[in-house]
């Protein structure tokens, strides 16, 4: 992550040069973390419906205050529409995996694999729970598989 020291210089009243020393982080921006070849292939090869009735979700990628234990979280805002929310505070590198890992759950609710609601979670038809731990939910290892499979880091699209 690229950091840089602001500095600012301040006069007060008796002509006295103060400086104060701000550090800024650079911010990754959602346009880097999407450009990444493996993640437009999955969209392209794995969400886009080639076939009748097209039925192509529509995603909506922001940058999030989350917790910071929380580096990505997806939500079925509507039928066909999700939300894909990154932690800010993570380096482009981290969320651009992360960014694939949340398509990956994107792919499993617009297939019916993963269907959440009220409170409950259901996987492959099966009432699951979200007390697991989330290296055993089942969703997540079928998520942390196929990023491990199909994501290739630092793979950019454009320059």
């Amino acid at each position: 992550m690229m950091s840089f020291i602001l500095l600012i210089a301040h006069i007060i009243q008796d002509k006295m040069i103060v400086h104060e020393k701000y550090i800024y982080t650079k911010r990754a921006t959602v346009a880097e973390v999407v450009n990444n070849a493996s993640s437009q292939r999955f969209l392209k090869d794995s969400l886009m419906d080639k076939n009748p009735p097209y039925r192509q979700p529509f995603i909506q990628v922001k940058m999030s205050p989350l917790n910071f234990r929380i580096i990505g979280l997806t939500t079925e805002v509507m039928p066909g529409v999700y939300l894909v929310q990154l932690n800010s505070q993570y380096p482009v590198e981290r969320l651009q995996r992360t960014f694939f890992h949340e398509l990956v759950h994107v792919y499993q609710m617009h297939n019916g694999m993963l269907k959440e609601g009220m409170g409950l979670v259901f996987w492959m038809g099966q009432l699951s729970t979200w007390q697991q731990p989330w290296g055993e939910r089942a969703w997540e290892i079928h998520a942390e598989k196929w990023t491990d499979e199909m994501f290739v880091p630092n793979e950019p699209i454009c320059e």
